[in-house]
């Protein structure tokens, strides 16, 4: 089991993890476009965050379904 994990923002159109950020002082908002620092094309920041979100979720998932196995191997060796 992982410790830990960064899931990064990736650019729909070259999977860059590279953003052009905004002003100092300005927060990106729902709505708004990121541009890629790679190729320059604009991403919709909300889609983005919604990637990001369902990998986070399924990588605790992986996580949460190896915790299982373990204890289930565990349990098993208990009772033999």
């Amino acid at each position: 089991m992982e410790e830990s994990t960064k899931v990064s923002l990736q650019c729909f159109f070259c999977f860059s993890d590279q953003f052009v950020l905004p002003d100092e002082g300005k927060a990106i908002l729902s709505g708004d476009l990121v541009e890629c620092a790679n190729c320059g094309r604009l991403n919709d920041y909300d889609s983005l965050m919604r990637v990001a979100k369902r990998k986070g979720i399924e990588w605790v998932e992986e996580q949460v379904q190896e915790m299982v196995d373990d204890f289930t191997k565990q349990l098993k060796n208990v009772f033999k």
